[in-house]
């Protein structure tokens, strides 16, 4: 199955679930390009930046799947109310009013400009292309800047 199809069912299994936080919720990341269609290869789960409480919602509605205390990477970088979800075909990772820390201070990550698509009734909005750019750009690791030079060599429009 290819990895768009997997995200998109992955998004439609847990329809439900969504749409309890999709009015305050965004697609972002590797996921939200490959559905944006940018062929940039494949992701190993699909990140969902939402408010702490959407988070604390998901992680109540999807106890079953909720692994329970993830690793997380780059806590120096990153803070959230986090929770990973290991569903059927792919992980969900879940950052509840995420923050990142530039010269030495915390900021929130937030998303000012996306598009929307409906899988199975739900709006998901993910990041226009340009606002992904930035975000990368804010996060500022090598893995990013490699993203944001695969989206231009893609001739991507920012």
């Amino acid at each position: 199955m290819e990895i768009k199809e997997r995200i998109t069912q992955t998004l439609a299994f847990i329809a439900d679930e969504l749409k309890e936080v999709a009015p305050y919720s965004c697609i972002i990341g590797a996921s939200a390009m490959i559905l944006h269609g940018y062929e940039i290869g494949n992701t190993a789960d699909i990140d969902i930046l939402t408010t702490s409480e959407g988070s604390d919602k998901l992680q109540l509605s999807l106890k079953e799947y909720m692994e329970t205390a993830p690793l997380t990477k780059e806590n120096e970088l990153f803070r959230s109310n986090f929770a990973r979800f290991q569903l059927p075909l792919m992980d969900v990772e879940v950052m509840g009013e995420l923050q990142v820390c530039k010269d030495k201070e915390w900021r929130p990550v937030f998303i000012e400009e996306y598009t929307t698509l409906h899988i199975e009734n739900v709006a998901i909005r993910i990041p226009t292309l340009k606002e992904q750019i930035r975000v990368l750009s804010l996060f500022g690791r090598e893995k990013d800047y490699r993203r944001i030079n695969q989206l231009r060599n893609l001739g991507g429009k920012y």
